[in-house]
């Protein structure tokens, strides 16, 4: 009896074992942090189309090396630099309902209301950064040099 009983526990253990393997290999095999990465080289390199393919894979998984918002800030990036502004502005905002205090976010947002020509709209970015993060913030001097410069 003892035997059989340990036998019927033995085999759930290996089942779920398997079970769990299985979404375990798939996680394997799609390395989000890994592809994120790669999404990132793309848009450093220019090539937005591939870029923006690649990070909508990753709108809905879920890692430890990005957020959500991270991706829709970049989706956001990759879409101003093809002058998409009309998906840029939904990204970035998507990036902001998930992240209000988005730092990437507030800067590239505000960079692409300079590109449209709403100065005052990036300026209420540059003082929502100087709120959060100060004045020698990087994220704050990008903003305010692009909004010097342009």
């Amino acid at each position: 009896m003892k035997i059989k009983t340990l036998i019927v526990i033995f085999s759930l253990f290996i089942s779920s074992l398997y079970a769990a393997g299985s979404d375990y290999k798939d996680n394997a095999k799609t390395n989000y942090g890994k592809d994120y990465k790669a999404a990132i080289k793309l848009i450093r390199s220019k090539d937005y189309d591939k870029a923006i393919r690649k990070l909508k894979t990753l709108t809905t998984a879920s890692s430890t090396d990005f957020t959500k918002a991270d991706v829709y800030n970049e989706l956001g990036f990759a879409y101003r630099k093809s002058e998409d502004f009309d998906n840029a502005a939904k990204y970035y905002k998507k990036a902001l309902e998930l992240d209000p205090e988005h730092l990437g976010a507030i800067e590239y947002q505000g960079e692409m209301y300079v590109d449209l020509g709403q100065k005052e709209n990036a300026l209420n970015n540059l003082a929502l950064l100087k709120k959060l993060v100060g004045e020698n913030n990087s994220y704050y001097k990008e903003l305010n040099n692009y909004i010097s410069n342009n």
